[in-house]
């Protein structure tokens, strides 16, 4: 099947989950056989993106540092035209937004079904993170709210990768349920495994042999619930003098999570690693005793979590989300009460004291090589495209 995707933007140069998906999506949908064609903006920077990936370009306004919101959209609708011309596709596969905005139905064949990939709710993601005044907050969230509507309207059927962004999408878009289908994430365990030496890699790290290391990577915004995490640890660290919590990546917080952690005397006890490569977080994932996600709210999937159960590293999560739906299933002691800093400290404590036994390495793995496969995920899609087809020609028909 020939499938022209369109994505935000490329991982290596903006990592997140969306991005991080859409290319190990890309890959696997090839993999089983489909044509897979793939859009993305990345704003001129070079990045390591495959052949089949192509990053659209929008000219900038006179004196601009970069091309308006407007003219990227206008360039991805003349990215797609440009595309259907070279070669048709059977299903065009939108997974942000903004960048379907322009790609009307007139613009596609009418045979074509559009099938969205809803990563999460846009508008009410960046109304959380906003930190403008609460007018300009306001019209951000209404025009980014328009924007969702107007892209969505189109769509024939949609993939969500979890049941809790299923219920935001019918509950807050209006979308009838049986357009809806669950199919969750994955990860490449090839690359995400346990370490055949996890010592050695602890020593690669400098870590200590008697330190027992929390571990979380996550974009630092406030969402995340990073800030109530760094004060989960002020009472872990008095009490377990060993316990250290590494945190990796990058974000609009860093400085003020920064002075945080000198407030509450915590540095060399908490640690602000930044932006790391691929490689190294491989690397963290397999030398932390506990990988840890403590997501405030609009938790959609939880990919760290996949990532770091496919290392064959135990985590612990606020029980949001998708990351409630990994969990659950697994290991429900892993989950913490809620995503207050005294939940969080409470089972940090427990873990650390032996009150709470984590699950091995091999049973971590074997969780996610039982349901989160890119293998099984991308035969799940190919088949729901072709029921999107199927249906698209009927109705054309009649």
């Amino acid at each position: 099947m020939n499938i022209l995707a369109s994505g935000m933007g490329w991982f290596d140069h903006t990592p997140g989950g969306l991005n991080r998906y859409f290319a190990d999506y890309m890959e696997a949908m090839r993999r089983q056989g489909h044509d897979m064609r793939g859009l993305i903006t990345a704003r001129g920077e070079r990045v390591s993106a495959p052949s089949y990936v192509k990053e659209v370009l929008a000219p900038a306004a006179q004196g601009a540092a970069g091309a308006s919101t407007l003219a990227r959209n206008r360039a991805f609708a003349g990215a797609v035209r440009a595309e259907l011309r070279r070669e048709p596709a059977d299903v065009f596969n939108p997974h942000f937004a903004l960048y379907a905005m322009m790609v009307t139905r007139q613009l596609l064949p009418p045979h074509v079904p559009i099938v969205t990939h809803f990563h999460g709710p846009w508008a009410q993601e960046g109304r959380v993170e906003d930190r403008g005044g609460r007018l300009a907050r306001g019209v951000r969230y209404r025009l980014k709210r328009r924007i969702e509507l107007l892209s969505y309207r189109r769509s024939d059927r949609f993939i969500v990768l979890s049941a809790y962004f299923r219920d935001v999408l019918a509950d807050s878009y209006g979308i009838a349920p049986e357009r809806i289908s669950i199919i969750p994430g994955a990860v490449d365990t090839a690359r995400f495994c346990p370490a055949p030496d996890r010592e050695l890699v602890r020593r690669e790290l400098g870590l200590l042999p008697d330190q027992r290391v929390f571990f979380c990577a996550r974009r630092l915004a406030a969402r995340m619930g990073l800030d109530r995490l760094i004060r989960a640890m002020a009472g872990v660290a008095q009490s377990h003098p060993q316990a250290v919590l590494y945190i990796a990546g990058d974000g609009v917080q860093r400085e003020a999570l920064r002075a945080l952690i000198a407030e509450l005397g915590l540095g060399g006890r908490v640690v602000l690693l930044g932006r790391i490569s691929n490689e190294a977080l491989v690397q963290w994932y397999q030398a932390a005793d506990c990988s840890i996600v403590p997501t405030a709210t609009l938790e959609g999937f939880g990919l760290v979590t996949v990532e770091a159960l496919a290392c064959g590293t135990p985590v612990l999560g606020t029980p949001y989300g998708g990351t409630r739906e990994i969990l659950e299933r697994f290991a429900p002691e892993l989950l913490f009460a809620d995503g207050s800093p005294e939940a969080l400290a409470a089972r940090l404590d427990a873990v650390l004291g032996g009150a709470v036994r984590l699950p091995d390495a091999a049973q971590c793995r074997e969780h996610v090589l039982a349901r989160y496969t890119w293998a099984e995920v991308a035969r799940q899609v190919g088949e729901l495209f072709a029921e999107a087809v199927h249906a698209r020609s009927g109705q054309v028909a009649r």
